[in-house]
């Protein structure tokens, strides 16, 4: 990497709606690995989510273009969104590369997703494009399954055991630990069903936003007004 190549996060997901935790993983991610930027990467639909209908494009977008106000480190790329089909990391990745060669791409990703990486599309060939960092819980026990270590080619650092590397790309796996958000979209969506309280859980724009459009109930309007 030279000296013109910026540290450029990535932090990709539905964001149905964005939260606290994403932008709590992003802001500890960027201050921790000293990132130039932190990039939100919605997608239009999530392969693991199919079942699942996401709110519309127009909503997701117009909540986590507020929650970003006023973040000159975070931005936004609709990339997958301009797609318009099913998303994949991998195929985010070769073409931000593609775009932005003098990007040093880091993928911001949380424990549990982490976990389940060896089931994404070409999988093994992620750290070709990026390293990935991991936010993990205080004093949780780092564990790498198998089939992730071998998918990844991975083996651990002797210098840290927080660090598995794929000598052959030069790449790796890095966790850091955060302090735990217990915050999900799916239970905020929950929530606003039941009508239960959910303003600490989200940026005060963002909750305004969901309360003006009556989103996550059953007379929520399909598309922005």
């Amino acid at each position: 990497m030279t000296d013109s190549m910026k540290k450029i996060g990535l932090l990709g997901g539905t964001f149905d709606p964005v939260h606290n935790g994403h932008l709590h993983l992003a802001e500890q991610a960027q201050r921790f690995f000293n990132l130039d930027k932190v990039v939100f990467v919605p997608a239009y639909r999530s392969p693991h989510k199919l079942a699942l209908e996401p709110v519309s494009c127009e909503h997701r977008l117009a909540m986590l273009t507020r929650a970003l106000e006023g973040l000159p480190r975070f931005s936004m790329d609709k990339i997958e969104i301009n797609k318009n089909e099913v998303s994949y990391t991998i195929e985010t990745l070769k073409e931000l590369q593609s775009n932005h060669p003098d990007w040093n791409i880091f993928l911001i990703l949380g424990a549990d997703a982490f976990q389940a990486i060896d089931t994404w599309k070409q999988c093994s060939q992620l750290l070709d494009y990026c390293n990935i960092l991991v936010g993990t819980r205080p004093g949780a026990e780092l564990q790498v399954s198998d089939s992730v270590k071998n998918k990844l080619i991975l083996s651990a650092s002797a210098t840290d055991v927080k660090v598995f590397k794929n000598l052959e790309k030069g790449t790796g796996v890095t966790f850091f630990q955060i302090s735990p958000l217990d915050i999900s979209s799916k239970n905020i969506r929950q929530r606003i069903y039941r009508e239960e309280e959910v303003k600490n859980l989200l940026p005060p724009s963002v909750d305004h936003y969901i309360m003006q459009y009556r989103l996550y109930r059953d007379d929520s309007p399909p598309i922005v007004a």
